[in-house]
């Protein structure tokens, strides 16, 4: 990729299973929200099968009554919990410094994922953080600009059909909170293992959606 592409490049990230690799921590926390409430636990086979956003939905789908209180529980006990990176972040902070625009489009609280970023060392990279963003599509319109490219890396459904709706070109992540091949099914163009595959997928541009 050429350096005018890369300034003409905007590349954003869901957080949670995209960022960090954290499926365990979420699963942990949805079963704590969960075990309050007298519903059943999920294991990992069935958090990988109901989880999925808007949360409101989830937690309605679960049986929880108190859906904006349950989704603030979860976003504490993640907060509470240590998480780990993907790998490849010094690739990430080299695309940064290079001028790419990189940025963060959360569903969850702001200091969920402030707190994780603190932690692992990545408050420098981002030029945006949105979070929360209940509304995805909009948020990711906002942050298009007259960008040539726009990619939108995530681990659910959601944002594969956000980055579309959004004219961004979706890529999905490995170990994340769906199976890819589901995320495949949703629009995903290429599968991400580490960050260090990042300057590959945007060196070679796959066909972005319009712009809606």
């Amino acid at each position: 990729m050429t350096e005018s592409t890369r300034e003409s490049a905007v590349v954003l990230f869901d957080w949670n299973g995209t960022v960090v690799l954290d499926a365990d921590r979420a699963q942990g926390s949805l079963n704590s929200v969960l075990h309050r409430r007298g519903l059943p636990r999920l294991d990992a086979d069935g958090f990988a099968r109901e989880f999925h956003l808007p949360m409101r939905h989830m937690f309605e789908r679960l049986g929880a009554s108190d859906t904006a209180a349950a989704e603030r529980e979860w976003n504490h006990e993640m907060t509470a919990k240590t998480t780990a990176a993907r790998e490849g972040t010094d690739t990430l902070r080299a695309l940064a410094l290079a001028g790419t625009r990189l940025g963060v489009v959360s569903a969850a609280a702001a200091g969920s994922v402030h707190t994780d970023m603190n932690a692992l060392g990545l408050d420098d990279i981002w030029d945006s953080v949105d979070a929360p963003a209940p509304d995805k599509i909009a948020v990711l319109r906002a942050r298009r600009g007259n960008e040539t490219h726009a990619y939108y890396f995530g681990d659910t459904v959601y944002d594969m059909q956000s980055a579309r709706a959004a004219g961004y070109t979706p890529i999905a992540v490995d170990r994340g909170y769906t199976d890819t091949g589901i995320l495949r099914q949703a629009g995903a163009t290429a599968v991400l293992t580490t960050f260090d595959e990042l300057p590959s997928v945007l060196a070679h541009p796959m066909t972005t959606t319009q712009r809606r």
